[in-house]
């Protein structure tokens, strides 16, 4: 099984279950290394205990025998005599089946097998404690090379090791080692070695199944809750799109009322031009031809002549004003360059112009009309207001916007003073943003006294949009 199978598993299993399943390794290893370490620790007590008790029962017969190795390096015959005696044929010799007498250096004085006396082997752990003066032991560890013969028997032995001591002195004077039979013992050790895993284990799974009892639980509230936010998401979702959908909706919809707005206003400019405007130009005609002597007009006839030609120069202003040209029919470029074109014609100023991204952008009428509005009052105010000789437009698009830039290095102005209705009742900058705003689109304003202005016009792809 490669990684990317196990991680895919491990990701498909509930969190209960992954934690059942990292719970399980973990304690078991942790089972394992406790048990091993309380189990080793029962058997050297156990074992401990025993060669204790053993060592003890020993000293109390070996102890007088070895007195006199105090000064000697041998035993005598007579203690030689009386150590064979007590280890044939009785009880202590059934149980005992070896023993060695050792002297500093690794020396065996005596030993129940001849061939081991007067020889000198390397001390063992064991040994070297106990001519430290305390009781060492080891259950079944037959590795050392003097105990070839007790390894032979092949039974499980209690290895102890007892320090002799001077009886007036304290003074160790010889390590008496033996090997005692440990059929009982050896029961002892698998009963404490069995009572400790018992014990071990059964606090483990313990532990562990209350663990996986509070994560079960708390998977099972985990579970309750995703499925509640999950639900609560869709919810959300649907809101969300009903939302869009609405405003889509409204966007449409304003986009709609606005174009239908604009060619009103556009045809309300149309006849006024042919309309009124006709009517005054004709009046004013009829009363150059009724009043042909020019000096002897009367001081009214002079009065109805000059408001009929102010109103006549109204009219056509005001139609001028709202009668667009024909956008249909244009594209983005052509659109932006009527727009400067016009301000130019009309005005001093410079408007430079640097087209950005791709060659074309859908737009509908409303986005056009928005367009056209956007740059006549942007440019106009540069040329009331900033006093400035020239200005920048950048055009930049990509697939989703497209974006407007007007930029003059002008007197500047606080943005916040502006976004208002004028006093005379044009909407100005304010009617430009609730007019983007109104199509899906924003507007945005950069601007302070002394530092120039900068205006951003956002609309996004129609066609991407529905």
């Amino acid at each position: 099984m490669n990684r990317l199978t196990r991680a895919l598993i491990w990701s498909r299993l509930t969190l209960p279950g992954q934690f059942l399943l990292a719970g399980a390794v973990v304690m078991t290893a942790a089972m394992l290394l406790v048990g091993s370490w309380v189990s080793s620790r029962i058997e050297q007590a156990v074992v401990q205990n025993s060669a204790s008790t053993a060592a003890l029962f020993m000293e109390s017969f070996v102890s007088p025998l070895g007195q006199e190795l105090a000064q000697h390096d041998a035993l005598s015959e007579p203690a030689k005599r009386a150590l064979t005696e007590i280890f044939e044929g009785t009880a202590l010799g059934e149980r005992v089946v070896s023993y060695k007498i050792w002297k500093p250096g690794g020396l065996i004085v005596h030993a129940s097998d001849p061939s081991l006396i007067g020889r000198t082997f390397e001390p063992s752990d064991d040994l070297i404690q106990a001519w430290s003066g305390r009781i060492a032991a080891s259950y079944e560890d037959l590795t050392d090379l003097e105990d070839q013969y007790e390894a032979s028997l092949g039974i499980p032995l209690l290895e102890v090791y007892s320090p002799i001591r001077e009886v007036w002195t304290g003074r160790i004077i010889a390590v008496a080692e033996f090997y005692e039979r440990v059929g009982i013992l050896d029961e002892e050790l698998s009963d404490a070695r069995r009572n400790s895993w018992l014990v071990v284990a059964s606090t483990f799974l313990a532990s562990g199944l209350l663990l996986f009892g509070i994560v079960q639980t708390g998977g099972r509230t985990i579970r309750d809750q995703r499925k509640q936010l999950e639900t609560q998401l869709e919810e959300t979702r649907a809101v969300s799109q009903q939302n869009l959908t609405l405003r889509k909706r409204v966007v449409s919809a304003s986009s709609r009322a606005t174009a239908e707005t604009e060619r009103t206003i556009r045809r309300i400019g149309f006849d006024l031009h042919d309309g009124p405007a006709q009517y005054l130009a004709l009046a004013a005609l009829r009363l150059d031809g009724a009043l042909p002597d020019q000096e002897s007009v009367s001081r009214d006839a002079k009065e109805v002549r000059k408001s009929l030609e102010k109103a006549l120069s109204e009219i056509r202003a005001i139609s001028r004003g709202l009668a667009l040209p024909d956008l249909d029919a244009l594209d983005l470029k052509t659109l932006v360059r009527r727009a400067i074109e016009e301000h130019e014609h009309q005005t001093d100023m410079t408007v430079g112009l640097t087209f950005v991204g791709q060659d074309s952008f859908p737009l509908d009428f409303s986005q056009k009309v928005c367009v056209y509005r956007f740059l006549q009052e942007t440019l106009s105010n540069s040329a009331r207001h900033a006093d400035v000789a020239d200005a920048t437009v950048v055009i930049e698009t990509t697939s989703q916007t497209l974006t407007i830039l007007v930029k003059d290095q002008g007197r500047g102005f606080e943005p916040d003073t502006a976004l208002k209705l004028r006093q005379d009742g044009g909407q100005g900058l304010l009617g430009l943003m609730d007019r983007a705003q109104s199509i899906g689109g924003n507007l945005t304003i950069q601007s302070r006294p002394g530092d120039g202005t900068t205006m951003h016009l956002t609309l996004s792809n129609v066609e991407n949009s529905t």
